[in-house]
């Protein structure tokens, strides 16, 4: 389970390059590359709850003609919200299913996708302490999450410092949730999911 944890992390790390790629065959994303640099993001995520952090906060970018979308975020939890205070960094990929456009101005869109998350600290731990029975447990500084859910963006009629802005809502679950309670059925919890609310605010 720690290995398949660390080649799925590797494999975010590469969405954005292959995103480069695929964009370099659009003579338009080619011209808007010329005018901002590939590394310059192009929004910021805030992010409310979802198996990341009380609160997550970032940047992201967006390629492969709007469809896709990656962010680096950091996220915090409290003390009095997790009974220790939790710090985590995820990569995050979220990908648009398709798009409805309501009188050429709104639009809502279904969306599908996965983070990868590292929580360093004394509560989790990337190798097994010996005292746990071997092949028992997994490693929990590096898990997974799935989500699924719907965004909307609005653009900004007047130019401003910010173009536009996107809400969205998730609902997520732990990777590990999933195959326990689903595929392997040893782990039967009653609550596997949560929810998740945030904003990207488009530059």
């Amino acid at each position: 389970m720690g290995h398949q944890k660390c080649i799925l992390l590797f494999f975010c790390f590469l969405f954005p390059f292959f995103g480069n790629i695929f964009a370099q065959e659009n003579p338009e994303i080619i011209e808007k590359e010329d005018k901002n640099k590939w590394y310059k993001p192009d929004y910021i995520k805030v992010q409310y709850a979802g198996n990341i952090g009380f609160l997550s906060i970032g940047a992201g970018y967006e390629w492969w003609r709007e469809i896709a979308q990656t962010d680096i975020l950091y996220g915090y939890v409290p003390e009095y919200k997790g009974e220790a205070t939790i710090h985590t960094f995820t990569i995050k990929n979220t990908f648009r299913l398709y798009q409805f456009n309501i009188k050429q101005k709104y639009n809502i869109s279904p969306i599908l996708g996965f983070s990868v998350s590292l929580e360093p600290g004394q509560n989790s731990y990337l190798r097994i302490p010996d005292k746990y029975p071997e092949g028992y447990y997994s490693t929990n500084s590096i898990y997974a999450c799935l989500n699924i859910g719907v965004k909307s963006k609005f653009k900004f009629d007047e130019k401003r410092f910010f173009s536009s802005i996107e809400p969205f809502v998730e609902v997520n679950t732990l990777a590990d949730y999933l195959f326990y309670n689903i595929i392997a059925q040893e782990d039967h919890s009653n609550i596997i999911y949560s929810l998740a609310l945030g904003l990207n605010i488009f530059f």
